[in-house]
């Protein structure tokens, strides 16, 4: 049993039976029949009227051989071509209506493999009516194997059976013994060259497909590190709002816009009062959750066109696109009295924390950059803890 498992074990490894990935081999499987089954139909045609005009022009009766080796050769060559049309339509149809992975999108290769196996072997049985030939059955073995992708555990008994029923069939046109013998090992030749095909073929595209999925695992990987970098260069990392840098880009941009519109903006400045009582009695980890817990209070006092950063320390900066200095002024006295009535759990129940705003119009105030308008936030930020803290100051 040990020595079966092992066996198992190396065939999994070298042919990856357990990595069928079934939807890239069958959207593969209709990309390739759908070319070379219009190739095979211009094949089918190219043989129906060569065959056609020689029987034509040799004028042979129905009792002749060769009459009825060109007129079998014609009949299968006939059958084939309808067949490859049919399966050329419905696999355009299938990938156009993305139907690859349903049943029929799965089973038209195999159904084409099995269809083009068995002409090959008919090919091969009619030939022997005149001549002693193999070709017909070695082409469509070898070229089924290197298009369509197949599932060992599908190619092996497909393979078969066909064999079994070239097999059984070639004595019906072919008597001599000896060339008969020779014809069944040569037919079995070219059934094991051909499924010998089809397991590299498997095994080439399994590869080629699992180095794909590795490359597109890879770049998610980057692209979700990338994304994670550059969240990192724009955010502070303690409280999830923008980092100073990306804020004043920000501020930076919004002046630009203002100078071009017309409309009014304002900064709001805000900073914890005494916050270094806080980490002094509470150590820094509880200083951290309280930073985190006002970052939630000032976001949730925020429409989705403001911009809100932690401009350093326990100081936080608030961006108000296209709102007037009223409207500032009272946008930022809700976050306070939030603040105000903030409550903590556990050893910081009995803490309360205010904050001190300054507010100014980047408009009114006439700020060039960032700076001029930093500095008259600042200025309206200072009068507020001047004037008692625990409060809003505007300036134009």
């Amino acid at each position: 049993m040990t020595i079966i498992n092992k066996l198992a074990t190396t065939l999994n490894d070298a042919l990856l039976l357990d990595r069928p990935f079934e939807s890239e081999t069958t959207r593969i499987n209709l990309e390739r029949i759908n070319i070379i089954v219009y190739v095979a139909a211009l094949l089918h045609v190219a043989h129906i009227i060569i065959f056609w005009a020689d029987l034509a022009g040799n004028g042979l009766n129905a009792v002749d051989t060769d009459y009825r080796w060109r007129t079998a050769i014609i009949f299968t060559h006939t059958i084939a071509l309808f067949v490859s049309l049919a399966a050329g339509f419905a696999t355009s149809a299938i990938r156009k209506n993305n139907l690859g992975q349903a049943l029929t999108g799965r089973a038209i290769p195999i159904a084409v493999a099995i269809v083009y196996l068995l002409f090959g072997a008919a090919i091969c049985i009619i030939d022997q009516m005149v001549v002693a030939s193999i070709n017909a059955y070695l082409i469509t073995s070898v070229a089924v194997a290197l298009v369509v992708i197949m599932h060992p555990g599908h190619a092996a008994p497909l393979y078969g059976l066909v064999y079994l029923l070239y097999y059984f069939a070639l004595p019906v046109t072919q008597a001599d013994s000896e060339l008969l013998l020779t014809m069944r090992v040569n037919g079995f030749s070219v059934t094991v060259i051909g499924f010998g095909l089809s397991l590299i073929t498997w095994r080439t595209n399994m590869l080629a497909i699992l180095q794909n999925k590795l490359i597109e695992k890879q770049k998610e990987e980057l692209e979700k590190k990338n994304a994670q970098l550059q969240h990192m260069v724009r955010t502070d990392m303690l409280t999830g709002l923008y980092n100073q840098k990306r804020f004043i880009e920000f501020v930076e941009m919004e002046i630009a816009r203002i100078k071009r519109t017309g409309e009014e903006s304002c900064l709001i400045f805000m900073d914890l009062d005494y916050f270094k009582k806080v980490n002094d009695l509470y150590g820094h980890p509880n200083g951290d959750v309280v930073l985190k817990w006002i970052a939630g209070v000032i976001r949730g006092h925020l429409r989705s066109t403001d911009l809100a950063a932690r401009f350093g320390g326990e100081e936080f900066a608030i961006l108000l696109p296209g709102t007037p200095l009223d409207g500032a002024c009272r946008a930022a006295e809700k976050i306070r009295r939030a603040i105000e009535g903030c409550t903590f759990m556990g050893e910081m129940e009995d803490l309360q924390v205010t904050a001190s705003f300054g507010v100014t119009s980047l408009s009114k105030s006439g700020a060039e950059s960032f700076n001029t308008a930093y500095r008259a936030a600042d200025r309206a930020l200072y009068r507020a803890k001047e004037n008692g803290r625990n409060r809003v100051e505007c300036s134009g």
